[in-house]
């Protein structure tokens, strides 16, 4: 990054909101797998217990975790649609076009009108 520049990567945003969207998914699944341990399956009855306080403690946490994993996915795949956004409205400014891509005269600079 050189100084006073910002360099996003449009697609790296996407990609990372996607990714954070699944992990946040992922752990949302957690809660049946701990529950699924009982004593039985545990072996030993002191054991299934501790292995029941750090789920209820793991799901308080986990839940928090979720949601906060959640809005930093959101946040990234809307930075990225923003950025892309301001990217387009730059580059039609910069060769004469509005909004609708069309030049001054009111003709398209793409598609077949570009000559």
């Amino acid at each position: 990054m050189t100084e006073g520049r910002l360099r996003v990567s449009t697609e790296d945003l996407h990609t990372a909101g996607v990714g954070l969207r699944t992990v946040a998914t992922e752990f949302e699944g957690l809660d049946k797998l701990l529950d699924a341990y009982d004593r039985r399956t545990v072996g030993h009855k002191l054991l299934q217990e501790r292995l029941q306080e750090f789920s209820d403690g793991w799901n308080d946490n986990r839940e928090k975790m979720i949601e906060e994993i959640k809005g930093l996915g959101e946040v990234a795949k809307t930075a990225g649609e923003a950025y892309t956004q301001i990217d387009d409205e730059l580059y039609k400014a910069l060769v004469g076009q509005d909004k609708n891509g069309q030049d001054k005269n009111g003709k398209s600079k793409t598609g077949k009108d570009q000559k």
